[in-house]
């Protein structure tokens, strides 16, 4: 049976159809690089969910394969009117989560300066690992853009590392320990920024 929500999204930003089509999150008012856009939560659902979400732009069925980020036993992390956050390799945005809190709980932050009607985009790269499958080829133009999206594992190890002082922590980790080896004997080519989340983990 279906699961019917409506969605919550904060008064600073806006659901709207992008250029190509999709559903994606539009900045009402300006922001700041490093300004906190918004607060959210996520919460873990069977993948097999069939989930009605109710916006201001009507009713839209999520895919949670599509729009949910694969946990494990077949679940998945759900995140309601986030689910529209659309890819970009040169994102504006990033995500954090606080020490003190829940890691459902994460804030969106400005990765540049935003104006008022741009679209707030994320890097999948940096919480994404395979994609589960659902590869797919980036639209965002970006100069470096990195084509086609197969998620964090795919990526080059040099990129890896060079994306690790941004990667979400279950992303980190997973990497660490398919990497341990390879990461010690390249220690000293380890970019500082990366080098700096791998030492905890070093030394448990």
């Amino acid at each position: 049976m279906p699961i019917h929500e409506c969605a919550k999204v904060p008064e600073q930003i806006e659901l709207k159809y992008t250029s190509n089509g999709y559903i994606g999150i539009f900045a009402k008012r300006d922001f700041i690089k490093g300004e906190e856009l918004y607060s959210h939560s996520l919460k873990p659902m069977p993948e097999n969910s069939e989930i009605i979400l109710s916006t201001p732009l009507g009713e839209v069925q999520i895919d949670m394969r599509l729009h949910g980020v694969k946990q494990s036993n077949g679940w998945r992390d759900y995140y309601g009117f986030d689910s529209f956050m659309n890819h970009s390799c040169d994102a504006n945005s990033f995500s954090i989560c606080p020490e003190s809190e829940n890691l459902s709980f994460y804030t969106n932050k400005a990765a540049k300066n935003i104006q008022a009607g741009d679209e707030i985009t994320a890097n999948y790269l940096l919480f994404d690992w395979d994609c589960d499958g659902h590869s797919f080829d980036c639209l965002c133009g970006s100069p470096h853009c990195y084509g086609h999206i197969r998620g964090f594992q795919a990526l080059d190890f040099e990129t890896q590392c060079r994306l690790l002082p941004e990667v979400d922590e279950v992303t980190l980790r997973r990497f660490f320990a398919l990497n341990i080896e390879k990461l010690k004997e390249n220690r000293r080519r380890i970019p500082v920024g990366a080098l700096g989340r791998l030492e905890p983990l070093f030394a448990e």
